[in-house]
């Protein structure tokens, strides 16, 4: 900087904070005395506030440091330098909010005069050389403090005081190194500390005066603080929620770097945070530049989540541009020393710095479940096919994505975006309904109904709380009506032994009374027959209702010719939905059951008339109905010519037929109260009929038997043959029968 500049600038002071002037041992460099402590007063005119806000009276305090003071009474001389100093210190620097508990130190010029005293006032008299402000910056700045630069440091606070005093009385030309070492020698030191305070000063006062150290300096000697750095650090680009608020993880740490790197934050002037609307800042402590983070509140939050939000931070940070050493002069007289100090132009003009930094709140995408019950059991219901449409602010044109079906009456989903639609509005569409139920869902209200109608789904709108509905109160869940169970009926007729398709059968319908707990007495309908497909079939379909609760009876009513027991059935809808009842219905054609008798041809005397021989078969057909025949076997001389021809045949046989019994099981026995005949053995060789025989008495030598016949009518005819044998042959004849018919004649 121009010396014009200087000779500007001379005279302002920084503004310090008022406090009590202090009474302390104070000593000047060549002496001690009980004074009182002298402060600092400045020109205010044209100084803006600083950070160390200073007013225009600011005591300084002494604490005496006489490691190396003169131990023999010889006097002070530039030659040989009494080395005796107080450790001097601006009080208030701490008192700020920005000073960090710290105090500025003050250093004397002018050695061989007296310390400044008796609440003498100081006041700003010009600047040092840039040398003298090179040992001020780099030597030690703080009260309690060590050298900034560690090179210079010996490693004691209050030893770094004195070798930076010390520097600064060799740079502004009051001793050689060559007398500073001689009235080191005149001190009670130890050696080692001799030498480690000589090599210090030495470090300083060499590198003072190198042009390669001044990095950071003006040509004249001011540190230009355009040069330093202003960053931010400790933020993380997340949020973390916290009671009702969302707020940015880590703190915004400032980090303000002068030249090689040291901290200047608490000589900062200015410093504020701009953030966008609704975003607050949290501060960490009372500092200017106090760490800090961001809030959001919790709905403001969300609502940013719905669209995705770039919230950006930014910090702006000024100070004085210009630091230098500045010197201050009593007025009281020439013989007291002035002194200087670390503190800045005011007439410099500011060093200002910006850092904006981006915070994002992610944007959300949320999953849509989705549920499908049975609109009558509230079942869970799997098989549906349900979409998702976006609005374009007319219809729904666009599908975001399908469903899926997760096996439980449950729907997902996932990675809905609120932008992908308009203003947050979806249409929720079910495709497919579950098997055997209704196409359309079931509306929950008229609104729900009207949606339908228009857009042929179920709105719902995404918010920051995520979907909802101002139409339906459950809009989630969607309930489907099952289909009515409805069946027709298809009935092939077959004849149960040949399986041939039969006509000429009537199948009537009857319908449940669920009142009367019984079938209605008249039919609903009567089946048709399809001849070209050999089928009956229903003219309508059956219907379940709450009145027949599914329940049908099918029956034949009229059979084909020449068969029996009435095919019936009972059905019972349960299958929601349409379909085709398949049955099959055999009808038993009449079966047959034949009786044989044989006797013994010499046993036979047809003198005494016809052997002839009765019988009872009953039984019960498939319908349930009992059935009882009588018949018998009468051997007619004439009908038996050609079996008495045969000499070789030893039996006589005949036999009789049931005919065209209903399908069956039936028994058989041969009465007793036959002449002079009894029943000895039957035989039978089909697998449908059995003979149960039990022994009687035996009568002339021949065992007489009982015998009951089990013959199964059901799949075939039955046949059994009964053997007599002749023990009476008395003057009676045999049976006779005589056989009458009755003829129904129209009248």
């Amino acid at each position: 900087m121009k010396m014009i500049l200087r000779r500007m600038i001379a005279g302002l002071l920084c503004l310090l904070l008022a406090l009590p002037v202090l009474h302390v041992y104070a000593e000047g460099e060549g002496g001690a005395a009980e004074e009182e402590a002298f402060y600092l007063e400045g020109d205010t005119s044209g100084v803006a506030a600083m950070s160390f806000d200073n007013s225009s009276r600011l005591p300084v305090s002494n604490v005496r440091y006489q490691k190396f003071q003169c131990t023999d009474g010889t006097a002070n001389t530039p030659a040989c330098p009494n080395l005796g100093v107080g450790i001097k210190y601006i009080e208030g620097d701490d008192k700020n909010v920005d000073g960090g508990g710290k105090w500025r130190y003050v250093y004397c010029l002018q050695f061989s005069k007296d310390s400044p005293s008796g609440g003498q006032a100081m006041q700003h008299s010009g600047w040092t050389s840039k040398k003298i402000a090179y040992a001020l910056y780099y030597g030690a700045v703080y009260y309690g403090k060590m050298c900034r630069y560690g090179s210079y440091s010996t490693g004691d606070w209050q030893m770094d005081y004195f070798v930076t005093q010390m520097a600064i009385h060799v740079l502004n030309n009051e001793f050689t190194m060559a007398a500073f070492w001689n009235g080191l020698n005149k001190s009670s030191a130890s050696q080692a500390e001799k030498n480690l305070v000589y090599d210090r000063v030495g470090k300083i006062v060499n590198d003072a005066g190198s042009s390669a150290n001044y990095g950071g300096f003006t040509s004249d000697g001011w540190l230009d603080l355009n040069t330093a750095s202003f960053t931010l650090n400790g933020y993380q680009d997340s949020w973390y929620a916290s009671s009702g608020l969302y707020a940015s993880n880590g703190v915004f740490h400032p980090v303000f770097r002068s030249y090689y790197g040291y901290d200047f934050c608490e000589q900062l002037t200015e410093y504020s945070v701009q953030v966008p609307s609704g975003v607050n800042v949290r501060k960490k402590g009372s500092q200017l530049y106090a760490d800090f983070d961001v809030t959001v509140a919790q709905s403001q939050y969300k609502q940013w989540q719905l669209t995705g939000k770039t919230l950006p931070i930014t910090v702006k940070a000024s100070l004085p541009r210009y630091w230098g050493g500045g010197i201050y002069r009593s007025t009281a007289g020439a013989n007291f020393q002035d002194i200087c100090f670390l503190t800045w132009s005011a007439a410099g003009g500011t060093a200002s710095f910006q850092k904006s930094v981006d915070l994002h709140i992610p944007k959300v995408t949320r999953d849509l479940l989705l549920y499908k019950k049975d609109a009558v059991t509230q079942a869970p219901l799997s098989g549906a096919g349900f979409s998702l449409w976006a609005y374009d602010g007319q219809k729904y044109s666009r599908k975001i994505g399908n469903f899926t079906d997760q096996g439980d009456g449950s729907y997902m989903l996932k990675g809905i975006d609120h932008t992908s639609t308009k203003d947050g509005w979806f249409l929720i569409k079910e495709d497919k309904p579950p098997a055997n139920y209704q196409a359309a869902y079931r509306p929950e209200n008229s609104m729900d109904e009207e949606d339908y109608k228009v857009y042929g789904g179920r709105e719902i709108r995404m918010n920051a709380d995520g979907f909802i509905s101002d139409r339906v109160q459950d809009p989630f869940t969607f309930r489907d009506e099952p289909l009515i169970p409805e069946a027709d009926i298809e009935i092939i007729k077959y004849d149960i032994d040949t399986g041939a398709n039969l006509e000429g059968a009537v199948f009537s319908i009857y319908e449940w009374n669920k009142d009367k707990k019984e079938y209605n007495s008249n039919p609903i309908q009567l089946m048709s027959y399809d001849s070209q497909m050999q089928t009956y079939k229903t003219t309508s379909s059956l219907t379940k209702s709450s009145d027949n609760e599914g329940k049908f009876m099918i029956r034949e009513t009229i059979l084909p010719t020449g068969y029996h027991c009435p095919w019936s059935k009972e059905i019972t809808l349960t299958q929601p939905g349409s379909t085709t009842i398949k049955l099959e219905a055999g009808n038993y054609p009449g079966r047959n059951f034949t009786i044989h008798k044989k006797i013994r041809k010499d046993e036979v005397t047809w003198e005494h008339g016809n052997p002839t021989f009765f019988f009872d078969v009953w039984g019960t057909d498939l319908e349930g109905k009992e059935h009882t025949y009588h018949c018998y076997v009468e051997l007619d001389q004439e009908k038996l010519k050609e079996q008495l021809a045969d000499e070789k045949e030893i039996y006589l046989s005949a036999q009789t037929t049931v005919a065209n019994i209903p399908a069956g099981v039936y028994y058989a026995k041969e009465t007793e109260d036959v002449m002079r005949y009894i029943l000895t053995d039957v035989q039978t060789d089909l697998k449908n009929v059995q003979i149960e025989k039990k022994n009687m008495e035996v009568v002339n030598d021949i065992q007489k038997i009982q015998a009951l016949v089990t013959a199964d009518l059901r799949g075939a005819d039955g046949s059994v043959t009964f053997e007599n044998r002749k023990v009476l042959y008395d003057e009676y004849s045999d049976n006779a029968v005589v056989t009458n018919h009755f003829v129904l004649k129209k009248s």
